[in-house]
């Protein structure tokens, strides 16, 4: 799933009302959210004087942090990360203090960490960014991470590495767009920014090359399972009906790796990926070492999603509380939509907080019949079956 795809399932399409306030782009009182546009990854106030995008290509969110989560950068003309604490769009005043809310202490902490890095400022230390909030280090922590499911160290490093990512994919030289991403040193950003790109950032700037890359296709219910995984573990796991189409989608991503078929190679990863289609539980895939691309906080929420037993499902509302940010509940949504390894990492036993389906990379209809098979199985083997997700989101 590229970024645009991604950019699409956050936050909801506009209502008349909030098209409205967009195409005369003036902001009425007490307008407070957002608009992405998914074509360029931009997020603006709704009074932005840039030319107004196609509504098909808008999606409101409620607050810049679910945006840049999302992969969006702040707009450079209506400048989001600027207005007041609160995430006012109207130019109401700012507070920051013991008073404010939780929601607007981490949108003002985001928006100013954000402006750091845009301005290529020094990022502030927990320390100042507590004082400016009124709050105790530990507090404002304790916020952060009930919100974001990270402290604010944790969404500084994304940030760096999402930063870093951007700039290598765009050819920038590696030694730049290290600095420009905010490190202080090459060898700092090599180690830190390692596990989260999952190679090495000269060989993901020039699109893979140097990594070597196998895949397989395997049959699963309706259609085929593509798998892939570097020498350091699964990378990839894709779900449809043509294996050419999902070979373009790996080789797109990868324009430069020496990408291979390897039949009996990843036999072992196939039957894996095969067995957790059809609902058969393998102990051996919460051990299966991945080579994925994330922020802190999503792989927080996979590593939550592959504890949820087989025949089992969680409420959004109740992976966010499992990883201690029980008020993320939509950024949960926005990790699952990210899932690059299906199945693996099953996102599909994640529902609405009545038990009803809700979003799912590969369609509805595929995400019924996996719970329906893992359901079915774990019947047969005994197994009381749980009740659905209850909790409020």
């Amino acid at each position: 799933m590229n970024r645009r795809q991604k950019l699409g399932q956050i936050g909801a399409a506009p209502t008349d009302e909030q098209w409205a306030v967009i195409s005369e782009r003036r902001p009425r009182p007490g307008t407070a959210w957002l608009l992405v546009v998914t074509s360029t990854g931009i997020a603006c106030l709704p009074g932005c004087p840039a030319r107004t995008p196609g509504r098909d290509r808008v999606r409101i969110v409620a607050n810049l942090a679910e945006a840049l989560d999302a992969g969006a950068r702040p707009c450079l003309r209506c400048h989001p990360e600027r207005r007041g604490a609160a995430g006012r769009a109207d130019g109401g005043p700012a507070v920051i203090g013991p008073g404010v809310t939780g929601g607007d202490t981490v949108e003002a902490t985001v928006a100013r960490l954000t402006a750091a890095f845009a301005s290529g400022d020094e990022i502030p230390v927990d320390r100042e960014l507590a004082a400016a909030a009124g709050l105790s280090e530990r507090r404002l922590r304790e916020i952060f991470r009930e919100r974001l499911g990270v402290t604010p160290r944790g969404w500084v490093s994304a940030r760096r590495s999402e930063r870093l990512r951007a700039h290598l994919a765009d050819g920038r030289e590696v030694l730049g767009a290290l600095f420009d991403a905010g490190y202080g040193s090459a060898s700092a950003a090599y180690e830190a920014a390692g596990g989260d790109l999952g190679m090495a950032p000269g060989r993901y700037r020039i699109g893979g090359a140097g990594e070597r890359i196998r895949w397989t296709v395997t049959p699963i219910p309706e259609g085929v399972a593509l798998v892939a995984a570097t020498d350091r573990g699964l990378c990839a796991v894709r779900l449809g009906r043509e294996p050419t189409a999902l070979e373009l989608e790996l080789r797109a991503e990868f324009p430069r790796a020496a990408v291979t078929r390897d039949d009996s190679g990843m036999a072992e990863m196939a039957a894996l990926v095969s067995d957790l289609a059809v609902g058969r539980p393998r102990p051996e895939v919460s051990g299966l070492p991945l080579d994925v691309h994330a922020t802190a906080f999503r792989r927080q929420v996979w590593e939550a999603l592959r504890r949820i037993p087989a025949g089992e499902t969680r409420s959004y509302g109740q992976v966010a509380a499992a990883i201690g940010a029980p008020k993320a509940a939509r950024a949960v949504g926005a990790a699952c939509a990210a899932n690059p390894v299906a199945v693996v990492v099953p996102c599909h036993r994640v529902v609405a907080s009545d038990g009803s389906l809700h979003g799912y990379a590969y369609g509805l209809a595929r995400k019924r019949q996996l719970l329906d098979a893992e359901r079915a199985t774990a019947k047969s083997a005994g197994a009381p079956e749980r009740p659905r997700a209850t909790s409020p989101r």
